[in-house]
């Protein structure tokens, strides 16, 4: 009997702390994104491809394209779409879209797609 008791109480701990862990990584995530976008140049891109994951809880992955200003060469990205949802799907621009890409200009590879930032913090 006590080592049944040990074993749930182990498997709630790490459920527990996994949570906790995915809770802080997906705040670090969103904070990092805010940030590119206040400290970002903007500049125009191109949807390449919308991917969600079948799993439920997994956040959607939007892939672009830009090009920084000054430069000859295209980047592609991809976005992590981590806005919270209000019980409806969030709606995602389609394959092909010109949005609005912020970029770090000392690191393009940082950018985001500006619309899809949470302005938000929880």
């Amino acid at each position: 009997m006590p080592i049944e008791f040990m074993s749930v109480a182990a498997f709630i701990g790490g459920a527990v702390l996994s949570m906790v862990a995915s809770s802080r990584a997906v705040e670090k995530a969103l904070q990092s994104q805010q940030e590119i976008l206040k400290r970002g140049e903007r500049v125009e891109g191109r949807i390449t491809k919308v991917w969600r994951p079948p799993l439920m809880g997994s956040f959607p992955r939007v892939y672009f394209e830009f090009q920084p200003v000054g430069s000859e060469r295209t980047i592609q990205g991809c976005h992590v779409d981590r806005r919270l949802l209000a019980g409806f799907v969030s709606s995602l621009p389609a394959t092909g879209t010109a949005v609005s890409v912020c970029y770090l200009p000392e690191d393009p590879a940082y950018a985001v797609i500006a619309k899809l930032v949470s302005r938000w913090m929880r």
